[in-house]
């Protein structure tokens, strides 16, 4: 017997959806991990939970690194953008990363 589909919308429930985050939190890293291990790829994930928290991924490069070099890369060699994410804000980011990481918590 197969399992009933999942309805993607948002959770209600606070404490519902923070406990979903954890766990679908862990799933996306595996797979992040996975994929930059089998395919030798430079993988960044930047999630933040519902409360707020900061969750951060990054294989073999520091996340720094890998959006540093997207940010270098020529305009016609970026293909699309990253869901109309704006390339300033990156760098923005990549900095800011810089400058806490070392306040943050493994």
């Amino acid at each position: 017997m197969g399992r009933v589909k999942l309805q993607i919308k948002r959770i209600e429930n606070t404490t519902n959806r923070q406990v979903t985050f954890s766990k679908r939190r862990n799933g996306i890293i595996k797979k992040a991990y996975e994929l930059s291990v089998l395919c030798d790829v430079d993988v960044a994930l930047i999630m933040f939970s519902p409360s707020g928290r900061l969750s951060l991924f990054s294989g073999n490069k520091s996340i720094e690194e890998i959006l540093g070099r997207y940010v270098n890369l020529p305009e016609h060699e970026r293909g699309r953008d990253l869901c109309g994410v704006n390339i300033a804000m990156i760098d923005v980011g990549v900095c800011w990363l810089a400058t806490m990481r070392p306040y943050m918590k493994a």
